[in-house]
């Protein structure tokens, strides 16, 4: 499989150019090669300086401090000494000179997602590379955040940066960027100046067509499904306190709020990761929220929650489902049944694999997140938790998950959607709920859905 094919791409000096495309169009392994990771087979890369490419998928070592990571393997030496001064002293200016708050000896493993992304961009900027390449910078951003570092990307571009924004976020093309190609198929297809174009011509140039119609909502129960009773869970900013709500049967309810207000040790207190006070009930019983029976979860991170990367994609199908009956039989996995599942999950969802038997670590971080939200929605289950349900995943994509979200709404699953886009929270959820500081501060349903109070108390305004 070629996932190149004869690309032809310039990028200027001050330019921000934007690369666009469906999951396993191409995008992330044209980066690679430009940044000299992976060696292509035929053509030549030519630059006036040095690249950096800051990766989709962070490649910090967490348990070192932000000046460690920033300066590993070029920290200053006092003879045989790190200059451990000068080193932070590096960061600092770094920090400044670019516009990114950032503490040089916080330890990485306790940063939000938002502040390990800053680390990524200054560990290569501190390089002062020519041309700069970005894969997928926001995916895991909050609003707020974007713009600060879309801020710090325009002023690179000003000092003569050349920049390449890998993106499935079209209206980020539109708002920040000068030019954007399109790739389909490992091939370039379209080029556009985006002053002169749309967030749906470039849609249709992705995907070749039209986009997959969103299924629509149908009448359903209102029977409580997910009960949540004085819930006290998490540490510092990820604590919750006293937190209580419902979610019914065939309805979806969204979070809705700045990341790092609670969302996480919510969803870790429901999937039973961490400790917590109160109650969480799934038809009044907490034995299928511990056993993992008929619910789906969707983690926040693929990576290190959702996935095994060197298993194959039938066994990641079953992964924390392989002591349910339909799986085990006896002390033996069955291993024609998760072969089902897996081709289930990839028909269903359009989950691009040369075969099942393929390690997940080959396929796209789009597709990996298709075979996660596939998994979760196997089989009808009364109840998911979808944590960034469309992170990272092209237009199309997203389109085909929402309604797959959807159809199992219909069908009477009761769905918690935790996502940090409130244009996706608004277009999925039927009662939205706000987050600050780990209590809910706001209600909202039908009629009464307002985006501008929801965004109010997102930011802790009455």
């Amino acid at each position: 499989m070629i996932a190149v094919d004869g690309v032809d791409l310039d990028l200027l000096p001050g330019e921000i150019h934007a690369l666009v495309g469906e999951n396993g169009a191409g995008k992330s392994t044209l980066a690679n090669i430009a940044f000299g990771a992976v060696k292509p087979d035929d053509g030549t890369i030519e630059t006036n300086g040095t690249v950096g490419l800051v990766h989709q998928h962070f490649e910090l070592v967490g348990r070192l401090r932000v000046w460690q990571n920033i300066m590993l393997g070029r920290e200053p030496r006092k003879g045989m000494l790190v200059d451990v001064d000068g080193a932070r002293s590096r960061v600092a200016e770094l920090a400044e000179r670019n516009g990114l708050a950032i503490d040089p000896d916080a330890l990485v493993e306790e940063l939000p997602i938002g502040v390990q992304q800053r680390v990524e961009l200054m560990r290569e900027l501190e390089r002062e590379p020519s041309v700069l390449l970005l894969d997928e910078p926001t995916a895991a951003l909050a609003p707020a955040e974007i713009a600060t570092l879309f801020a710090t990307v325009v002023q690179l571009a000003k000092r003569g940066t050349a920049i390449l924004v890998v993106t499935h976020k079209l209206q980020e093309v539109i708002d920040y960027t000068t030019r954007v190609s399109v790739m389909r198929h490992g091939k370039i297809v379209a080029r556009y100046l985006t002053t002169q174009t749309s967030t749906d011509e470039i849609a249709r140039a992705m995907v070749g067509g039209e986009l997959p119609v969103v299924a629509e909502r149908e009448t359903t129960g209102t029977q409580p499904c997910l009960s949540v009773r004085d819930l006290t869970a998490g540490v510092d900013t990820t604590t919750v306190s006293d937190l209580s709500f419902e979610v019914s049967a065939g309805e979806i309810v969204g979070i809705a709020g700045v990341e790092g207000n609670g969302q996480t040790a919510l969803a870790d207190a429901i999937a039973g990761m961490i400790p917590y006070t109160g109650t969480i009930e799934l038809d009044g019983s907490t034995d299928a929220l511990r056993h993992r029976e008929n619910i789906g979860i969707v983690p926040q991170d693929r990576h290190h929650e959702g996935l095994v990367l060197n298993w194959s994609i039938v066994e990641n199908a079953i992964l924390g489902r392989q002591n349910l009956p339909g799986i085990r039989k006896g002390m033996l996995t069955d291993w024609n049944a998760a072969r089902a599942d897996a081709e289930a999950i990839i028909e269903r969802f359009d989950v691009r694999a040369a075969s099942p038997d393929v390690a997940v670590r080959t396929l796209s971080g789009g597709n990996q997140q298709k075979l996660l939200v596939g998994r979760a929605l196997l089989g009808d289950p009364r109840f998911v938790l979808a944590y960034q349900p469309t992170r990272g995943i092209d237009v199309g994509a997203a389109a085909l998950v929402q309604s797959r979200l959807i159809e199992s709404r219909n069908r009477g699953c009761a769905i918690l959607l935790i996502s940090f886009e409130l244009d996706e929270i608004l277009a999925l959820a039927d009662r939205i709920l706000v987050m600050f500081r780990g209590k809910v501060t706001g209600s909202f349903s039908g009629a009464e859905i307002d985006r501008g109070k929801i965004g109010r108390l997102m930011a802790g305004l009455t």
